[in-house]
């Protein structure tokens, strides 16, 4: 059965909005000239944001199930849109960087393989119009 999510943007002032769920959590969009200080990330970035939050959900669950937990995991990731309209990300490059006891480089490639190709419905969504390339590495 299909799941349905629930969201709801409202203006703010000038090009800041706020969005929430149907519990009320909720954040800040805004996109408003360089140069300006911005009430919060625009929606392209936020987009970036949600793919490595749900990588790194994956990422993070698969290492504890294999008895390696990361004591440190992080995302780095860099979109470029295209010039044309709808912009949309046309490349994105995904570095996941982490340490812990156990966890080595060919332990966190596993765990981003099968959140890349099988479990993250946001990259899952992305990968129909971008290249994703992604890489890892272990902090020392």
């Amino acid at each position: 059965m299909p799941t349905e999510l629930f969201a709801k943007v409202n203006l703010v002032e000038e090009m800041h909005f706020h969005g929430e769920n149907q519990l009320g959590l909720g954040a800040e969009f805004d996109s408003r000239p360089i140069g300006e200080t911005p009430a919060g990330p625009a929606p392209m970035e936020m987009v970036l944001q949600a793919a490595g939050a749900c990588t790194i959900m994956d990422v993070v669950s698969i290492l504890r199930k294999r008895r390696v937990p990361p004591s440190r995991l992080e995302i780095e990731i860099k979109g470029t849109k295209r010039d044309e309209h709808p912009k949309v990300f046309e490349k994105i490059e995904v570095l996941y960087r982490a340490s812990g006891e156990g966890v080595t480089k060919e332990e966190l490639e596993r765990a981003a393989n099968l959140s890349m190709n099988t479990y993250c419905s946001v990259f899952g969504m992305l990968k129909k119009t971008a290249d994703i390339i992604w890489k890892c590495e272990i902090i020392e």
